[in-house]
């Protein structure tokens, strides 16, 4: 129980710093919903242990080893997201809290399994970097939505909150990492108006905050435009398979399954939240959601 707390402390100070370094007590007591004087004791535990630097009123930083022992414990917890997502069907706004129990239980030996079985991918659902078995993290862009300019397409990275409430409607919205929107109106409030396939969607100001995108490259946006995920093919629908997103890993996972540009698949079932069966050259093949999400094609009828 005293490794997990420590574990935890550690994975929430480095999120933290992110935003804020050093760490204050009230930031920590916030994220981790406990009082200010329990994370007072628990920050001189972990400066005595040399894992954490910190001083009174003025917050803690991590050591090295402080950093190290956090990234191990991010990358088995992203590595289980990304199963209980894309294996075992689970919906995204729901894994969070299973992955915090899984990722304390988890062997050496295990975590090297589980990785392989995922083809060593390098995002979480929520579009955060997984840390290499080496400790290596991929640096993350921190802008949100809310801060693009109108006309701008934007292509999304991933949600800086992963409140169950803010996912269920961010979900509604198809609005997931990887993602291209244009950007059509800033509001005072905070609120913004985005256009997704051809709808125009309207942005509360605590989702615009949460959005974390980038500018996306106007070849980007063409290709996209030109088709559709292939997680939003109807059920008994024929298509062409034009690109495979995501990174190296990824798209070696989608080689892998027989998902080769050019290939002609058909949607035999399309679930809502979990894996979608496909018939790609007479086999019937299961993928996660995250995976289909990322494969582009275009509806036969509608390809040249």
């Amino acid at each position: 129980m005293e490794s997990e707390r420590t574990e935890e402390y550690l994975e929430a100070i480095y999120k933290r710093q992110v935003k804020e370094n050093p760490v204050s007590t009230s930031s920590l007591a916030s994220d981790l919903g406990v009082s200010q004087p329990a994370v007072t004791d628990m920050l001189r535990t972990l400066d005595s242990k040399g894992l954490i630097d910190h001083k009174a009123n003025k917050g803690a930083v991590l050591t090295r080893s402080g950093e190290e022992r956090a990234l191990a414990v991010i990358r088995r917890h992203r590595l289980w997201e990304r199963f209980l997502t894309d294996m075992l069907g689970m919906e995204w706004d729901r894994v969070h809290e299973e992955a915090c129990r899984l990722e304390h239980a988890t062997s050496p030996d295990v975590e090297k399994r589980l990785a392989k079985l995922l083809g060593d991918i390098d995002t979480c659902p929520h579009g955060h970097s997984i840390p290499d078995a080496s400790g290596n993290m991929r640096p993350e862009t921190t802008t949100p939505i809310s801060q693009f300019p109108p006309s701008q397409d934007v292509r999304i990275l991933s949600i800086s909150d992963e409140d169950p409430r803010l996912l269920k409607n961010i979900e509604k919205l198809g609005l997931r990492p990887g993602t291209i929107v244009k950007v059509l109106k800033r509001n005072k409030d905070g609120s913004m108006d985005i256009e997704h396939a051809r709808e125009k969607i309207k942005l509360n100001s605590d989702t615009a905050s949460i959005l974390i995108a980038e500018a996306a490259p106007h070849e980007t946006v063409s290709k996209e435009k030109a088709g559709m995920p292939l997680g939003k093919l109807p059920p008994g629908q024929t298509a062409v398979i034009k690109t495979c997103g995501g990174g190296s890993s990824s798209q070696g996972r989608c080689l892998s399954l027989g998902f080769t540009p050019g290939s002609v698949i058909k949607m035999m079932e399309n679930y809502h939240h979990g894996p979608v069966l496909v018939k790609v050259r007479d086999t019937e093949v299961a993928i996660g959601r995250e995976l289909a999400d990322i494969i582009c094609v275009i509806q036969k009828e509608q390809a040249c």
